[in-house]
C-alpha cells in the first residue's frame, strides 16, 4: 500500500508519503517519505519494522490521523503496489 498526502504552507506544497512493504523475513516495513514538491530529493525518509501487518497498519492509521490534524489532505485513494 502506498499513500501520498499534501498540504500547502506559506505558499509551499509539502508532501508526506506512507508505504507498507513486506520484507524477506516475514516482517513489515513502514516507510515515511516527506519533503517539498519542488525539491528532487525528499527532506527525510524514516523506516520502521513491525512483526505483523496488523501492527504496521495500526501505525499507518495513527500517522494518517496525525497528518490530517495538521492539515494534510489525501487527494487520491490509496494505491496498492
Amino acid at each position: 500500500m502506498k499513500m501520498t498526502m499534501t498540504r500547502s504552507v506559506k505558499g509551499r506544497v509539502r508532501y508526506y508519503t506512507l508505504e507498507l512493504i513486506p520484507n524477506l523475513f516475514g516482517e513489515w516495513m513502514v516507510v515515511r517519505t516527506y519533503g517539498s514538491i519542488k525539491k528532487l530529493k525528499p527532506t527525510g525518509v524514516i523506516r520502521e519494522i513491525y512483526d505483523s501487518a496488523e501492527v504496521a497498519a495500526e501505525s499507518i492509521q495513527a500517522l494518517i490521523n496525525a497528518k490530517l490534524k495538521k492539515g494534510y489532505t489525501n487527494r487520491c485513494a490509496p494505491i496498492n503496489g
